[in-house]
């Protein structure tokens, strides 16, 4: 059954939060419409209620059906536009790494192998394709580019402290004796100390040896205390967020430090159980300038994995006018031997979404406004386009 070009091994084993503590079906299904709800349609919430419950819930049945039946669940359409113009997915991914040759039902067994925890909205940064759900320092502009952000959700996503609730760590301890792998992103892991609790129980319960910790990091911030922390553990994997080089990574990850980012990814090649992996989000704002980025990355070794930025969609590469797509094109194929390079250049020639292009820059010019900064000066290709 895992052969199957719509089964995905993760509603059989992955339990999955966003920022708000929402239980989800994983953090690539299609947002808003991919938590695991009650039959009132109450969210299920890590930090309130059973997990166990909510693992046979409707909403994991249906989709654990519709997968067996050979369907395409509407909430995986990501994974699914991706392998049409032939990008190698999450879902492929996935089954190559945790699929079992065994029978899978519809009611799965309480059998949860990988943790994905969003650990609030925490951060020290405000990416341009971010929004105060995954980092607290939108806040403050979220309004500028949203027009119906209220201001009751302006004010919740101040903080979302709910990592601060003593139930979300008894939740997690009660499922940690299978666990294989905990992945750790917020926000910012690296600075959010409520993580110490589980890694605390993890060590004292005689569970750590056998668990692989995964980070997704900004890499602005590499803490003693938690690299001290990381000893204990089976593995640590660092999957670091770098979308350019120098000036232009600032640009997009404001207001990182280009300097510092490449003190702390030295720092942490010295590591002795580590694995680093850096990771890319596609997108406008550095599809021009993605043969740098990879000039920079390749020397090192370490695994790049890009990732096609769908959200929001004036940030997509398909809004690119054809002939920067050419530009893109002409300067990525001598790539095209890296895993998901071709996928890319095929994903942005499939379609034209140009007419999305004037709300990229008045999105652009917004932020520009609010930070100082200038999309011209960086990418002067757009102020000939």
């Amino acid at each position: 059954m895992s052969e199957s070009n719509t089964f995905c091994i993760l509603p059989w084993m992955h339990l999955a939060t966003n920022a708000s503590g929402n239980l989800r079906v994983c953090c690539n299904s299609t947002p808003g419409k991919n938590f695991i709800v009650k039959p009132d349609d109450q969210i299920y919430k890590v930090q309130r209620d059973d997990i166990k419950e909510a693992w046979n819930s409707e909403v994991y049945t249906k989709i654990r059906k519709q997968m067996l039946n050979g369907e395409r669940p509407e909430m995986c359409a990501r994974c699914f536009k991706e392998e049409d113009v032939g990008i190698w997915s999450t879902r492929q991914a996935w089954n190559a790494k945790w699929k079992q040759e065994k029978e899978y039902t519809v009611e799965a067994p309480f059998d949860i192998r990988y943790v994905d925890i969003r650990l609030g909205n925490l951060c020290n940064l405000k990416c341009r394709m971010c929004n105060p759900y995954a980092s607290n320092m939108w806040v403050k502009e979220w309004k500028l580019v949203d027009d119906n952000v209220s201001d009751e959700e302006v004010k919740r996503l101040k903080n979302l402290n709910w990592p601060e609730d003593e139930k979300t760590w008894d939740n997690l301890f009660s499922i940690v004796d299978t666990v294989e792998e905990i992945y750790l992103t917020g926000g910012e892991p690296t600075i959010i100390k409520e993580q110490f609790k589980l890694m605390d129980y993890c060590v004292k319960n005689g569970y750590s040896k056998k668990i692989k910790l995964k980070y997704n990091t900004n890499l602005t911030n590499v803490p003693k205390d938690l690299i001290e922390a990381w000893k204990d553990f089976k593995q640590i994997q660092l999957n670091c967020s770098i979308d350019a080089v120098g000036a232009l990574d600032r640009y997009i990850r404001y207001p990182s430090n280009w300097d510092k980012i490449q003190e702390n990814f030295d720092i942490i090649q010295a590591l002795d159980n580590k694995v680093i992996e850096i990771h890319n989000t596609v997108q406008m704002y550095n599809i021009l300038r993605l043969d740098e980025f990879i000039e920079w990355a390749k020397p090192y070794g370490h695994k790049i994995y890009f990732n096609i930025l769908n959200h929001p969609e004036p940030l997509n590469i398909r809004v690119l006018p054809q002939h920067l797509k050419l530009f893109a094109k002409d300067k990525l194929e001598p790539y095209t031997d890296m895993p998901r390079v071709q996928g890319i250049i095929d994903y942005m020639m499939a379609e034209d979404w140009n007419d999305k292009y004037q709300k990229f820059l008045n999105y652009s010019f917004i932020l520009d406004k609010s930070r100082n900064e200038s999309l011209f000066e960086l990418l002067p290709e757009f102020d000939y386009a």
